[in-house]
């Protein structure tokens, strides 16, 4: 028999930087989504529910999540300001501005990193 791979196609398949902005894109919207609806519906059940119950989620919310809050500040701006400049980029694409693929790269690490910067310069 021959030595050849059973599906080929995925061998040779090469990842291209494009099809991972567009991921990304997608995930930072969905995240970004869960948050602008699981916030107010937490907020709404604080308002309601009476001041006992209120203190009771307060101080679990205090001990278990006092360790992840960074985390979550962290991932929530980076979600945000990279669905906010990668759909920039969308925009300039749409308008016919740094379509050369030499360009693709080199936009995608200036997000990137312009990203790293705004979310350290808010953090600290």
């Amino acid at each position: 028999m021959y030595n050849r791979p059973l599906s080929p196609h995925i061998t040779i398949y090469a990842v291209q930087t494009s099809s991972l902005a567009s991921i990304w894109h997608r995930i930072s919207g969905i995240l970004l989504t869960l948050f602008i609806v699981l916030c107010p519906a937490y907020m709404q059940l604080v308002i309601c529910s009476s001041y006992n119950k209120y203190l009771f989620n307060f101080n679990i919310l205090k001990n278990f999540w006092f360790f992840y809050y960074k985390i979550m500040v962290i991932i929530v701006l980076f979600s945000l300001f990279y669905h906010a400049l990668n759909g920039l980029k969308q925009i300039m694409w749409d308008l016919g501005i740094f379509l050369s693929p030499k360009f693709l790269l080199l936009f995608f690490l200036i997000i990137s990193s312009l990203i790293c910067v705004i979310i350290l310069l808010l953090i600290f």
